[in-house]
């Protein structure tokens, strides 16, 4: 008896023709288990896949069900360690998850120290810090407001001056430190100068020179956040436009689309069906999680402390970072909020249509034919290879974090933390926690940080040693034998050390000592950084 050949639409949707089947009667109903397997993956690289609007691209992805929560995360995953504020006396027990970006504590081997100052590339977008635009009551005629091809007239026949910003509000670090006075007015040449018009309020800061945003970051903010094209607001870290993982996402969808064609191309209608379903679950459930980072900011400009902080890892390295109040809140002490374009409702009823449609396409999935399963079971391997491939990359080249500047000011006498630095001295130039919370201290000139974190005891002695390091400090001697005089704190009893703490200069007022509350409520729901993220 002969192979049954059909005719009409049921030769698309049949497999058991003459041709349909493999050499020797071999089938892959395999495929259906390689399109679920991969969830690791998925799970690890979740938020930047969900992070723009290629997540709505119509493609297969290895499995699809690493998407499918019951709840959607509010927060970030965030890395486990002591972060402290050096002059706010903040003390958290996580570091967020972009501040993990730019410097990778997994990175920093034992008993490290190193300093990074971070600050705003562009001021004028520094947190919150509105710089006034000009309004068209202060211009002299309404020609001079108009620019062909939206080109900022340079036409000035005066110099003028741009007053700066408000002196606790922008990047001034050095000035913050040496105690100087107000910010000095900037001159630029009339070939540069914008015209800043009269502003004689004393509070706002007067609009200096604004930055125009290139093609390629209003392509990239359109990407992060379509909303964009009718407002004015830019998200604070967007993915790269040129991310790996959206390289990727466009390769799966060509790649989506070849599948499609080659089915067509054999009469496969049962694939055609099963891609498309796979496809459009793919899109359904990357819509249900498509969101944006929002990050806190200052809505005052009140005085304010400084912004530095100090983070201990479990190995006891020490990062010291120097910053304004506004970088500390956007990456350290505020919060990563996640906003999502569709409601938590919305989300469950997307979240219910996106499984049924991997079941249909995982059944139909079995029933294609012979050529179409094997096209389709490599595509699954090469993507399953290639998503894994990206957990090997640095998570840098994900996002854009060029609204950052970030500079290693680490002193040289202290860049050889981590290592023996002298063979002579087996007690100052070996490594060791006292030597790299010494390098801390000598940096910051303060202890109360050290006191609130938990870095020293809180015993008659460490407080004496901590007196003692923090004159030292101040009085600007980087040889004082840090080790060697804990060696001699710590043999004697507390009398001694308590009698002995009266002799010790009188200390500067530390305000870290006496913020409120002493213990800050840590959430129990944060994600560690140990693995991929569960809760996305």
């Amino acid at each position: 008896m002969g192979d049954v050949v059909e005719q009409g639409a049921k030769a698309w949707f049949s497999s058991d023709g003459p041709n349909d089947g493999g050499p020797a009667g071999w089938r892959l109903d395999v495929v259906t288990l390689l399109a679920v397997i991969g969830e690791s993956s998925i799970a690890e690289h979740a938020q930047i896949i969900t992070a723009s609007m290629l997540c709505l691209l119509p493609r297969i992805i290895p499995a699809p069900q690493a998407l499918l929560k019951p709840s959607r995360p509010q927060r970030l995953p965030e890395t486990t360690a002591r972060m402290t504020g050096v002059y706010s006396g903040v003390v958290l027990e996580t570091v967020g998850f972009f501040a993990s970006i730019i410097h990778p504590l997994e990175g920093m081997q034992a008993f490290a120290f190193q300093v990074l100052e971070i600050k705003h590339r562009d001021k004028n977008n520094a947190g919150g810090i509105e710089v006034p635009q000009q309004s068209a009551s202060n211009s002299r005629s309404f020609l001079p407001q108009w620019r062909p091809y939206g080109r900022t007239n340079t036409n000035l026949s005066t110099t003028r001056s741009i007053k700066g910003p408000p002196p606790d509000a922008l990047d001034d670090e050095q000035r913050r430190l040496n105690g100087r006075g107000p910010p000095r007015s900037v001159t630029f040449s009339p070939d540069v100068e914008a015209c800043s018009g009269s502003n004689s309020s004393s509070d706002a800061p007067a609009q200096g020179i604004t930055r125009r945003m290139t093609v390629k970051e209003k392509v990239q903010d359109f990407v992060s956040n379509p909303t964009l094209a009718v407002t004015a607001e830019r998200p604070a870290i967007p993915a790269t436009l040129y991310s790996p993982m959206h390289l990727l996402e466009a390769f799966s969808a060509l790649l989506t689309y070849s599948i499609i064609g080659f089915a067509g191309y054999h009469n496969d209608g049962t694939a055609i069906v099963a891609v498309a379903l796979m496809a459009l679950a793919s899109s359904i459930v990357g819509w249900a999680s498509w969101w944006k980072p929002i990050l806190m900011n200052r809505a005052h400009n009140n005085k304010v402390p400084a912004g530095d902080v100090i983070i201990r890892t479990r190995e006891g390295a020490f990062l010291l970072i120097k910053c304004t109040e506004e970088v500390a809140r956007e990456l350290y002490s505020g919060t990563e909020e996640c906003k999502y374009h569709v409601s938590g409702q919305a989300y469950r009823g997307l979240m219910g249509l996106g499984t049924f449609l991997i079941m249909v396409s995982v059944i139909l999935l079995g029933n294609c034919k012979w050529w179409t399963q094997v096209f389709i079971g490599g595509s699954y391997i090469v993507l399953n290879g290639l998503y894994w491939t990206m957990g090997l990359l640095p998570k840098h080249l994900f996002w854009d974090l060029s609204r950052y500047e970030v500079t290693d000011v680490t002193p040289r006498e202290a860049q050889g933390a981590h290592g023996t630095t002298d063979d002579n001295d087996p007690r100052e130039g070996v490594k060791s926690f006292t030597r790299t919370l010494w390098y801390a201290i000598r940096e910051t000139k303060r202890t109360a940080w050290a006191k609130r974190s938990g870095a020293a005891p809180d015993t008659p002695q460490w407080r004496l040693w901590l007196d003692e390091a923090e004159a030292a400090a101040n009085e600007g001697n980087k040889s004082w034998p840090c080790v060697a005089r804990k060696d001699e704190i710590m043999k004697m009893s507390e009398e001694e050390a308590l009698k002995l703490a009266k002799t010790v200069v009188t200390r500067d007022f530390d305000a870290a000592e006496q913020a409120a509350p002493a213990v800050q409520v840590q959430p129990q729901d944060r994600n560690t950084g140990q693995g991929p993220p569960t809760s996305f």
